[in-house]
Parts: C-alpha cells; sequence; structure tokens
C-alpha cells in the first residue's frame, strides 16, 4: 500500500517521540484524514488487539468519509471483508481479524463512562466540536495513548491552544496528495490562480487561503482575533474622547439584551467597557447607568430598531444629559464593511466586561452557499463597537479631543 511519504515521516517520527498529540491542519483534499486512517489501519494489522477511538461530529461524514476511505484502503492493501469488517449493529465499529477494532463517538455525545483504555483517539474535523467534548474523551485514552487531531482552518482552532507544541503540527496542501485525481487538481489549481493575487478580505482570497494554503485566512474564524483584557483602569484613566453606543433588545422580553458600551479609540486601538448588558432591565435601569458615567458631553450613538427614537427620549427625559445622540448608520454589506474596517485594530476589553469579552471569543463567521457571514449571535456589545466607529471616522478631528 502506497503512503503519502511527507505525512508518513511525519506521523512515524513523532510515533518515535512519544509525542502525545500530533495535529494536521491543512487545505481541501490534502489527505489528512487518508494518512491518519492508513496508519491506524496498519497498526491494526501490525499490533494484535490495538483499540482505536475514532470522534466524529456526525453519523453522515462517518458513512461517507471515513467509512469510504477505509474500504478504499483496505482494497488498496490487498484486504478484504475477512480482514475488516465494518459493523453496524450492537454500536458502529470495525473489526480487524487481528483482534483489533475501530470504535466510534459523535461529537457532543457524552462520552463519560464510555469504554476506556485506548491506545489511539482520532479526532476527524475536529474543528467542529468543543472544549468539552474533546476533554470527555480523552478520558477514553489508555497509558501512552497517542492523539491525532485533523481540520480545514476556516475557524478559529482552540484545541491549537491546548495541544500544540513545538513541532507537533503539519500544515499540509493538496500539492502533498500525489493521489488526488486531475479533475479535483485542476479545480484546485483554479482556485489558487483566482485567489493568489486577490485583495485581502474577498472571498477569492479566502477560498486560496484556506482551501489550497491550509491556513487561516483574514476572514476565517473570529470576527475579531485581535483581542485582549485589560485593567479596567487603563480605560477609566485614557485621556482619549469616549464615545458610548447603544445596542437595543426589545422593550420586551426577548433573547436579546440591551446593550451600552463606551469607547476610546487610538490609531492602533479601540478601548472598550460594558457599561450595561441585561435581558430583564429596561429604560429607568439604562437611564441610572448613563448618569453614573462621568459626564463630558459624550456622543452616545443608538441603534435605531426596536423603537431607537423613542428609547432615546425615554432617556433624555430621565437623565437630562445633554448627550449628542446620533443614530448608527445602517445599510445593505454595513455589518461586513463595518467589520472589515475595525479588523486592523487591537480591541482592549475591560477585564470587567465579562459579556463583550464572551462575544469576542463566539462571534465568528460561518460559511452560507457561497459566501461568508457573521453568526447572527453574539454580537450585541459587537453591533455597539461598530455604531461607535463609524460614528467616529465622520467626526472632524477638532470634535475627537475631550
Amino acid at each position: 500500500m502506497e503512503l503519502l511519504k511527507l505525512h508518513h515521516d511525519f506521523i512515524s517520527y513523532h510515533k518515535e517521540n512519544g509525542t502525545p498529540f500530533i495535529l494536521f491542519q491543512g487545505g481541501r483534499r490534502s489527505g489528512k484524514t487518508v494518512s491518519i486512517l492508513q496508519f491506524l489501519y496498519m497498526e491494526s494489522l501490525t499490533h494484535p488487539g490495538t483499540r482505536t477511538l475514532i470522534v466524529t461530529d456526525t453519523y453522515a461524514r462517518l458513512k461517507e468519509s471515513i467509512f469510504q476511505d477505509l474500504i478504499m484502503i483496505n482494497r488498496s492493501a490487498g484486504g478484504d471483508s475477512r480482514r475488516m469488517r465494518i459493523h453496524f449493529s450492537g454500536g458502529t465499529r470495525v473489526l480487524f481479524e487481528t483482534g483489533s477494532d475501530f470504535a466510534f463517538v459523535y461529537a457532543g455525545r457524552d462520552v463519560r463512562g464510555y469504554a476506556s483504555n485506548f491506545h489511539y483517539i482520532f479526532f476527524n474535523e475536529c474543528i467542529q466540536y468543543d472544549a468539552r467534548t474533546v476533554r470527555e474523551a480523552l478520558k477514553a485514552a489508555g497509558p501512552g495513548c497517542q492523539v491525532f487531531f485533523d481540520y480545514n482552518p476556516y475557524t478559529r482552532f482552540w484545541v491549537n491552544d491546548l495541544y500544540e507544541t513545538a513541532g507537533n503540527k503539519l500544515i499540509t496542501t493538496y500539492h502533498d496528495n500525489p493521489f488526488l485525481s486531475d479533475f479535483v487538481r485542476r479545480e484546485l489549481d483554479r482556485t489558487a490562480a483566482a485567489g493568489k493575487d486577490a485583495a485581502p478580505g474577498t472571498m477569492e482570497r479566502y477560498l486560496y487561503e484556506v482551501e489550497c494554503r491550509g491556513v487561516d485566512s483574514t476572514l476565517s474564524g473570529l470576527c475579531f482575533p485581535r483581542h485582549k483584557a485589560v485593567p479596567d483602569e487603563e480605560y477609566h484613566t485614557s485621556p482619549l474622547m469616549e464615545i458610548l453606543a447603544c445596542d437595543w433588545g426589545a422593550l420586551h422580553a426577548t433573547a436579546d439584551p440591551d446593550v451600552i458600551c463606551g469607547f476610546r479609540f487610538s490609531s492602533d486601538a479601540i478601548y472598550c467597557h460594558e457599561y450595561y448588558y441585561s435581558r430583564e432591565g429596561g429604560d429607568a435601569e439604562m437611564a441610572a447607568c448613563l448618569a453614573s458615567i462621568p459626564f463630558h458631553r459624550q456622543y452616545l450613538v443608538y441603534d435605531t430598531a426596536t423603537e431607537g427614537a423613542g428609547r432615546v427620549r425615554s432617556l433624555f427625559a430621565r437623565t437630562g444629559l445633554r448627550f449628542h445622540f446620533s443614530p448608527a448608520r445602517k445599510g445593505a454589506g454595513s455589518i461586513l464593511t463595518g467589520i472589515r474596517n475595525l479588523q486592523p485594530y487591537e480591541l482592549r476589553i475591560t477585564a470587567s466586561s465579562r459579556h463583550f469579552l464572551a462575544e469576542m471569543e463566539n462571534y465568528r463567521f460561518i460559511q452560507r452557499n457561497d459566501t461568508l457571514q457573521p453568526v447572527d449571535d453574539w454580537n450585541h456589545c459587537c453591533d455597539a463597537l461598530r455604531y461607535a466607529f463609524d460614528l467616529w471616522s465622520m467626526l472632524p478631528a477638532q470634535r475627537k479631543k475631550c
């Protein structure tokens, strides 16, 4: 059976050195999954009694990808149904004539108490999982267990932060896979040609970087990857001008919160503070919050949705604070434009702004059909940020001073 040499050498090196976690990050059709399955197949035949747990996100991926790859590998190695048998009754599993076996579990399923003492665990397309799924499945590891992760980098991959160590990750592309059909290779070559010199932030560039180069893209993953928590004092003692921004939920209870955030802008960073975030409050609570903020005739930009103008009048009547009230500018494409305009800045968010920080870790791009769109969730403080930045960018220079 012919192996993908680059991947084979990579796995062999880390197996000999006892590396517990091996990560394969790569583009479409770069051979990540096949390489790992080839290795696990050979281990199951050459080391009787080898036990492997494979984690997939859905049964469809297991049936259409993992099983098809295993059947191809077994056939190319001259095997038949006696050497490797796929069983669907009594729990999906693969049995080998050597007494080795593959067991399977799906991402999101509670795997506590699952059979343990596995020699290998393989997280396929693990970009789909959360930390709990991975940690629970790792409890099934036996002594000396080796763990494989593979993924396409179209979103921020948190497993890197937990398990990546020096040299244990291979970034691979379709050029490393000698077994591609001519049709697929031509298709990827066309994608590469269209995106190599395309402008950052375009779909063509995104597809080139993720599918062809196998690396993170400007548009991939978190909408605002450049963020960090800073002490509250760093915000409140800053001499920079402050702009307040509101994002409304609804006057009556909904799943969306009412949000008031403050922002201070420099040439390369934006300082952010969450003043108010509640799904159960109302105008009286928000007015009290605004009244507690040191007042320097700030601008307050407000969401025009959910009776926005009426809510502003209510807040003004309750506080008497003469903010420079300004409605947020909206329109087709304004969300994507706002996100892209903000990406060059580092967002420095006060440590007490727990909802804002949570949004930063969850507000991400998803692919719908052929376009990338930010998910319509975890975006309330982020919407306020867009409104404030849009207003700040339009103010004359003399008004950007306190």
